[in-house]
């Protein structure tokens, strides 16, 4: 049988190429999922092969949609493409259907359980921890032996386009995002700029899809199949199978093919929003023109001594999924792109993430290293990730404001000593300075002080007075409490992610032998010893962990830098 097929090779004009059947793949790509195998010609097809790009351009035999060009053998000599029959490409694209759970970005459940109560490291690591569970393995073809891998067809690679983005961050980032399937290129051009007039979408039409829009613009370029009523069907292959998704579908112009033994991809850029790709699925990617997607807006302000504020605006795209991974990269670029990538520094970052329904998280931290970015960009992204996974309720970021303070040179002390002054022992009620000296890395000493104030119900005896950094005092209540954390409700995860200490602050806490407890994740330090005996008994069904000992008064103390180390006291009181 002998066929015609539709893209755009170049600027926004769809041209037809020839296509010759050679017959149907059974269970190609998964049971009841075939392919129909074609030799394709015409165009540059002979010189570049099936290109990355082409996923979606329509095949029509007699007149009739046979379906979509969207498989190719890697390092192919001549064009033979896999088609993806258009029957199949409808019936995975019900609107209607409900994102599984499992579909969902989740925290392993054992080995990377975060401790209660939250820190701020373990939360930004949140953000890596995923990571292996975005490589789609065998599915393309990564897993095959090398001898095999140009045997077996794959999903043509998805142009990722990087516009606006940092050398070294797009060094990076290619390389995760190859793992997931996608052909990453550094490209130009902001949406709504074309050179040349753009028609309506059409059967074979250059079609884009985002996951970036402003000042930095990161979208995947694809090829329109079929338009039924408002209905837009692409790809013929997953864009990442996620699902019901929330993404930005725009027009895309083709400014050329580049050839490659490897792989040939169209050097495109997206244009205007027209739309929403609301499915992802195995056969098919489908959307519907008109309304927009509801986007994470991110407002960055970069602030240092060198320059005048700058102000950076884009919108992410919402998925459970990929918004952390985007939002880091995007950070990652903004900072070292007008920052120092490499070298000592120090940036203060404080951000705000206002949630749909009125709910936001505000947090801090300084950071003090020689790749400062990298921490900084996490301290966002982590967040996200502990929102996204949470499994009470989806969570819709409306917007992310962070403002980041730059200084070249590292902005770090050490704690060294730490004092009461004032005689001892110490009364019931009395409110003495607490003196906190530091060391700079250049050897200067900073004092800092903060009122201790002993409760006028404290009883005599020996208290213990810890004065700590942030990571300490996370690590000493994390042993005490020994336990995962464990959030009740969606609100109970907020709280907690608002609670994160910030690493510029010195921690002080008194505390005596009594009995406390963590019952239930909640931490209630003066349990009378007839309560607790009662909330540990068996028929309770209440986990209670007690504590060796309870905090009577707490305080902490802004430093003008990041802080490391501890000190502790024997403090006597005397009623």
């Amino acid at each position: 049988m002998e066929g015609e097929g539709r893209t755009v090779f170049e600027g926004a004009t769809i041209s037809s190429f020839r296509v010759r059947i050679l017959g149907v793949l059974e269970n190609a790509i998964g049971p009841r999922h075939s392919l129909v195998l074609a030799r394709l010609s015409g165009g540059p097809l002979a010189e570049t092969g099936v290109i990355a790009g082409m996923s979606g351009s329509p095949v029509f035999v007699d007149g009739r949609l046979l379906g979509a060009v969207a498989y190719a053998f890697p390092f192919g000599k001549e064009p033979i493409a896999g088609i993806t029959p258009i029957a199949e490409m409808l019936a995975a694209s019900n609107p209607e259907a409900p994102r599984a759970a499992s579909a969902r970005l989740r925290l392993p459940s054992q080995t990377a359980a975060l401790a209660a109560p939250l820190d701020r490291d373990a939360v930004a690591a949140a953000f890596a921890r995923p990571q292996p569970g975005l490589v789609p393995g065998a599915f393309r073809g990564e897993a095959l032996p090398q001898g095999l891998g140009g045997a077996t067809l794959h999903p043509l690679a998805l142009p990722l386009v990087f516009s606006g983005f940092e050398p070294d961050t797009f060094a990076w980032a290619r390389g995760v995002f190859a793992s997931m399937g996608f052909a990453p290129v550094m490209g130009g051009g902001a949406a709504g700029s074309s050179p040349g007039p753009v028609p309506d979408l059409a059967p074979g039409a250059a079609i884009g899809v985002s996951l970036v829009e402003g000042d930095l613009d990161l979208s995947v370029s694809g090829t329109v199949t079929h338009i039924d009523q408002g209905r837009v069907y692409a790809l013929g292959h997953p864009f990442y199978n996620l699902g019901p998704t929330q993404f930005p579908l725009r027009k895309a112009w083709v400014h050329a093919v580049f050839p490659s033994l490897q792989v040939s991809w169209k050097i495109a850029s997206a244009l205007d929003a027209i739309g929403t790709l609301d499915q992802d699925r195995t056969t098919a990617v489908s959307g519907r023109l008109g309304p927009l997607p509801r986007m994470m807006g991110v407002v960055v302000r970069l602030r240092s001594p060198r320059a005048s504020e700058r102000v950076f605006r884009f919108r992410v795209a919402q998925d459970e999924l990929l918004t952390p991974l985007v939002t880091y990269v995007s950070l990652l670029s903004v900072l070292q792109g007008h920052e120092r990538a490499f070298g000592a520094a120090t940036l203060r970052v404080e951000a705000r993430l206002a949630l749909a329904g009125g709910r936001e998280v505000r947090f801090e931290d300084v950071v003090s290293s020689e790749q400062p970015a990298q921490a900084a960009a996490a301290v966002v992204a982590g967040p996200l990730a502990v929102l996204a996974a949470n499994d009470f309720e989806r969570v819709a970021v409306d917007e992310l404001s962070l403002t980041v303070d730059a200084v070249e040179g590292r902005e770090a002390a050490t704690l060294v000593r730490a004092w009461l002054d004032a005689p001892l022992p110490l009364r019931p009620g009395s409110v003495v300075p607490l003196r906190v000296q530091l060391r700079t890395r250049r050897g200067e000493t900073l004092t800092e002080t903060l009122s201790l104030e002993v409760p006028a119900s404290a009883t005599g005896g020996s208290y213990t007075l810890l004065v700590a950094d942030a990571s300490t005092m996370d690590q000493i209540e994390q042993r005490e409490m020994r336990q995962a954390f464990a959030p009740r409700d969606l609100d109970a995860l907020v709280r907690a992610l608002n609670k994160l200490r910030p690493g510029n602050r010195v921690y002080a806490r008194l505390t005596r032998p009594a009995g406390g407890a963590v019952v239930g994740g909640e931490y209630l330090p003066a349990l009378p010893p007839s309560v607790l005996s009662v909330l540990s008994s068996a028929d309770q069904g209440t986990s209670v962990v007690p504590l060796p000992s309870a905090p009577v008064w707490q305080g902490e103390i802004r430093a003008p830098r990041a802080v490391s180390g501890w000190r502790q006291l024997n403090v006597p009181i005397e009623r």
